[in-house]
């Protein structure tokens, strides 16, 4: 339970009403109850909007529609972000140490540390204050993990990576995997040791089953602040700018560079040593093939359409290069026809 008072004042929003008034959740502006807080960023066409909350963030143009509890604010949806943190659950169960958990003898743990049962933490680890892991964590040999940095079930640190401050990693995550890089000799692959190391600074959020590799020689970096959905493959020695976004099932090729403050839709693919200037956008399964070197959005995919006429097209497709390779010659023997007609009528000629 959280007074209203204090939820506008975490997110730095106009209180208009009674801020006494407990909010015991956070919910939709549909299905939200009395005791709820909720937030309001596009109008419908009603003249009042219909909700059951006792209290709701707004922005100033449509405060004067509600006649319940509000918080005015000129972005309802950054502050609905900034009142979720106050709400939310623990990510990982686990207080303390569990009985099941291996610490090292010359890893270094801060003050207020949890694991939970079955992880492991390897020799020369340095783990911060107030870092909790969940269950069946493995921290390799001397990984590092900063203050207040929260790392969930089944996810694997793997030796030399550091994990900054603040960050999030959720459950199946693997940090630090070998790169995918053979050198062919005839007809087998001879595999190429990966020396680097992973880098995640400070307040980066890392989804679900992602895997970050390791570089091969220099470091797999990721920037402050950077968001990755779930799913995301970062293959070795890419670098990812500052408060980037990544959507899930993207994939990114090895020793490309990413600018900061882009953002990538889902299954996106990028191949490898490009580079992607700031404030990039890549719309959802797109493929890119070179450098991107001007901010600006940017998209490759076909949007879905009835079967039938997919079939159509698929079959004009296949035969585009006739098509085109005819066109060309057509053009050609046009103009080849207007010069010898102009010639033709020059008296010169």
């Amino acid at each position: 339970m959280l007074l209203l008072s204090e939820i506008a004042a975490h997110v730095d929003g106009r209180l208009v009403g009674r801020g006494d008034f407990e909010v015991h959740a956070l919910m939709s502006l549909g299905t939200a109850t009395g005791d709820a807080l909720t937030f309001c960023v596009h109008a419908p066409g009603r003249t009042v909007l219909d909700t059951q909350a006792g209290a709701i963030l707004v922005s100033p143009e449509l405060a004067e529609r509600f006649s319940i509890n509000r918080i005015i604010t000129n972005d309802p949806y950054l502050a609905y972000a900034k009142a979720s943190q106050l709400f939310r659950n623990p990510p990982v169960a686990c207080s303390g140490m569990a009985s099941s958990a291996v610490v090292s003898g010359d890893a270094q743990v801060g003050e207020h540390f949890a694991a939970g049962a079955g992880s492991v933490i390897g020799s020369g680890v340095r783990i911060g204050c107030c870092v909790t892991l969940g269950n069946h964590v493995s921290v390799g040999q001397d990984a590092t993990i900063g203050d207040h940095t929260v790392i969930g079930d089944h996810v694997t640190v793997n030796r030399d990576c550091e994990i900054g401050r603040n960050c999030l990693i959720s459950p199946g995550a693997v940090i630090g995997s070998s790169g995918f890089g053979y050198a062919p000799d005839g007809t087998r692959w001879e595999r190429i040791e990966q020396l680097g190391r992973v880098i995640i600074r400070n307040h980066v959020d890392i989804g679900a089953n992602t895997t970050i590799d390791r570089g091969a020689l220099e470091d797999t970096v990721i920037a402050d602040g950077v968001k990755i959905d779930n799913l995301v493959q970062v293959a070795h020695n890419v670098v990812i700018g500052e408060n980037t976004a990544i959507a899930g099932c993207a994939g990114i090729a090895g020793s490309t560079r990413i600018g900061r403050r882009c953002r990538i839709g889902g299954r996106a693919s990028i191949l490898g040593h490009l580079e992607i200037a700031d404030d990039v956008t890549i719309m959802a399964n797109s493929l890119v093939t070179g450098s991107i070197r001007e901010k600006g959005e940017y998209g490759s995919m076909i949007p879905v359409q009835p079967a039938k006429v997919w079939r159509k097209n698929l079959a004009w497709l296949r035969k585009l290069d006739r098509v085109i390779g005819k066109l060309v010659y057509w053009k050609g023997t046009a103009a080849l026809q207007t010069l010898s007609s102009d010639n033709e009528s020059d008296p010169k000629h």
